[in-house]
Formats: structure tokens, C-alpha cells, sequence
């Protein structure tokens, strides 16, 4: 069964959820979050149909979410994302997940997205696993490399600077800074399978390299020559493969 449904999320925001659901008694849940500003639960869902269908042969829900201020809901506009807000919104969804299919969550994540599932992971211990791509373990530091450096010199002076095409305040970067997963790791005593490219140049794999020295029994798939985008570089289903078979650990 497939349904989407819409939720007041503990940052006070609208957000919505697409649910594939197994059964009512799943063995796990899959969480998923999307990367970047914008994203959709439906292009998050349409990227991950081969990972859906594993997931419902074998009694797994698969749920992916539209986070606040991703330009799918009104009033909520990109420049005044706060990823603070997007951790209470994969909150919410465990929440609901608890109270809907008492079951077991792992949180999926990619990119800014993977900033997020970290810190949601430490919300409550029915999350039992992450599976993360490229996640920003400290965003702010990405903002710094990417930003025009006189311009970020500048920010907190002058208010508004421009960070991927979009006019943020400096309290979106105070925000991601307070956001530091390597502060998070520690804290975690979950399985977490960590794919990343090694030319990322968005989040430099050094990011990853000091994930695994904080907790070295990451599962840390380096993808050579891989970007921020790596998957042109796996071989056809490498991904789901790895990523399934993690999950039957778990089970």
C-alpha cells in the first residue's frame, strides 16, 4: 500500500510523508531524507525503486519525507531553511512511525540530508542503523569552501550572503555550525554504512576519514573517483546491493 499523508512537525511546520507500506507489523522502517534545499518525497521515492521493492519483499515500510521549507509547501520559502528544523522533522516521522508500526528505524541520508539523519539518530533508540551518502558531517565547513570567501568574510557584518544560489542570514550558518556531526558520532552505538566519493569536492572525504577515527567501526565504502554524485561510478545495483545487505545484518 502506498499513501501520503500530512504532518505538523515539532519545528511548527508543515511537512509530508509518502509511505510505502509493507504491513501494519513491518520488521523495520526505512526513513529517508532528501539532500539539498529542495528535493521531494516523490523524487526521493522514484531514485530508490529498487531499494522500495527489496524493502516491502521483505516486510520493511519505506517512508521518504518533504522537509520543511523544500518548496513544497506555502509559505515556506529556501531562504529561511534552518536545518535545525529539518532534524525535528525526521523527529516527527520516527514519532510517528513509533506510534503507527512500533517498529525499528533506519535513517537513510544523503548530502545536507545526512547532516540531518545524524542528528536525528540520537533522538530515541528505535533508530538502530543510518545509511549515509556523502553526508556533510560538518556543513558549516562546507559552506566556507564553496562560498566566495570575501563574501563569508563579510556575512556576519552584513547580514545576507549568497550560498548556492539562494540569500541566506548568518544565523543559517550559526544554525548548521551548531549541527557538527563529528559531535553527534560519539554519542552513537548504531551501525552506520557511509558511501562517499573520493573527489568530493562539496564535502572533501577528509570529512569522512575523521568520521571513521571518531567511530572506526563505520562501514566506510570509499567510491573512486566518485563527486558529491557518485553513483555513475558503482557498478549498475552496487549500491542497492551493499545497502540491502547491511539491512539483513540488522535483521
Amino acid at each position: 500500500m502506498q499513501y501520503s499523508a500530512d504532518i505538523k512537525s515539532k519545528s511548527g511546520k508543515q511537512i509530508s510523508i509518502l509511505v510505502f507500506q509493507a504491513s501494519e507489523k513491518p520488521k523495520l522502517t526505512l526513513i529517508e531524507s532528501h539532500g539539498g534545499f529542495q528535493g521531494s518525497k516523490e523524487k526521493v521515492a522514484e531514485n530508490n525503486k529498487q531499494l522500495i521493492d527489496f524493502a516491502l519483499q521483505n516486510n520493511i515500510n519505506y517512508i521518504s519525507i518533504d522537509l520543511s521549507n523544500n518548496g513544497t509547501q506555502k509559505d515556506q520559502p529556501f531562504n529561511e531553511i534552518r536545518y535545525s528544523n529539518r532534524v525535528k522533522d525526521v523527529e516527527t516521522v520516527i514519532d510517528f512511525v513509533k506510534e503507527k508500526f512500533n517498529s525499528p528505524v533506519v535513517l537513510i541520508g544523503s548530502s545536507l540530508g545526512g547532516l540531518i539523519t545524524l542528528n536525528a539518530a540520537a533522538y530515541t533508540d528505535i533508530v538502530s542503523g543510518l545509511i549515509l551518502n556523502c553526508p556533510a558531517l560538518k556543513a558549516h565547513l562546507s559552506v566556507e569552501y564553496t562560498m566566495d570567501s570575501e563574501e563569508f568574510k563579510n556575512w556576519k557584518k552584513g547580514g545576507v550572503a549568497i550560498w548556492s544560489g539562494v540569500p541566506f542570514t548568518y544565523d543559517f550558518y550559526t544554525d548548521i555550525k551548531s549541527l557538527d556531526g563529528s559531535k553527534i558520532l560519539k554519542s552513537l552505538a548504531i551501525p552506520i554504512l557511509w558511501f562517499h566519493g573520493t573527489d568530493d569536492a562539496v564535502v572533501p572525504i577528509v570529512q569522512a576519514h575523521e568520521a571513521k577515527a571518531i567511530k572506526p567501526d563505520i562501514e566506510l565504502i570509499e567510491v573512486s573517483g566518485g563527486g558529491h554524485r557518485f553513483g555513475d561510478k558503482m557498478k549498475p545495483g552496487e549500491w542497492e546491493e551493499k545497502v540491502e545487505g547491511f539491512i539483513k545484518e540488522l535483521l
